[in-house]
């Protein structure tokens, strides 16, 4: 009986998906099987990757259009990742997300890294978590040149940084975008920060950052609430029209400075 047991345990092992020891298994290699968009493949083994740090234009979904750029994107990444492709699969400190997929940075046999190349030639925007934060400042310098050169999404309206005053218009929002202008005020109110665009928080453009996100500021040396008084930023994320509008920040990527736009 003991055999039969250790037996069974060698046969669930051998076919459980490679997914489930991806903290074992870093880095891994495996085979593209077939691409679904622009930061989305499957695996030979059927598994689900996203590109992580980064996020293309979304297809169409039921009653929802497609975005500007959506197929092109798609395109693009059918062609750098064909089926039968060789591909690695680096991690960040969270490897999964809440679909199931792998969350991965994907690299091909010449040393391509893919994420970061779909951003150079336009066809992505940068798209962080605050516990996947690796590479950052490599895929936003990468972002700041495509969108300078004006490459892939860059050119569209969709995608075009939007100003903090006046206020982003009502039809903006639970759309991700950038947002360019200069906070003038901030206030603590119940451990939440609010970085204010204008003399009334109530119809002005905001940007909140709760505590959890200001340790991480604390912990690289900015202080939330002094630090973007009066200086031009960009800050990128999904407007909500809380008030004016409002978007929050978990993660200190989600700001830069203004001054080379």
């Amino acid at each position: 009986m003991r055999y039969l047991l250790t037996f069974l345990a060698l046969v669930v092992l051998n076919t459980t998906p490679f997914a489930a020891y991806a903290d074992v298994l870093r880095p891994i290699e495996t085979q593209v099987g077939s691409v679904i968009d622009g930061d989305t493949f499957i695996t030979r083994e059927g598994q689900h990757i996203r590109l992580l740090g980064i996020n293309t234009p979304e297809k169409k979904r039921d009653a929802n259009p497609a975005e500007e750029g959506a197929y092109a994107a798609t395109e693009y990444a059918k062609k750098i990742l064909p089926k039968g492709k060789n591909v690695t699969l680096k991690f960040d400190e969270n490897d999964h997300d809440r679909y199931g997929r792998l969350l991965a940075h994907v690299y091909l046999d010449d040393g391509t890294w893919v994420n970061k190349q779909m951003v150079e030639e336009g066809y992505a925007h940068v798209y962080t978590f605050p516990d996947n934060r690796s590479h950052i400042d490599e895929l936003l310098n990468a972002e700041t040149q495509a969108r300078h050169a004006g490459k892939g999404l860059w050119q569209q309206r969709r995608w075009q940084i939007l100003e903090a005053v006046p206020v982003p218009d009502k039809y903006q929002a639970g759309k991700f975008q950038l947002v360019k202008g200069t906070p003038i005020k901030a206030a603590k109110v119940k451990g939440v920060i609010y970085l204010n665009y204008g003399d009334d928080w109530r119809t002005d453009f905001t940007i909140e950052i709760p505590p959890a996100a200001q340790k991480l500021f604390k912990a690289e040396g900015v202080e939330p609430l002094i630090a973007f008084i009066d200086k031009p930023i960009i800050v990128r994320g999904h407007l909500k029209p809380v008030n004016g509008m409002l978007i929050r920040v978990t993660h200190p990527e989600q700001i830069q400075p203004a001054s080379a736009e």
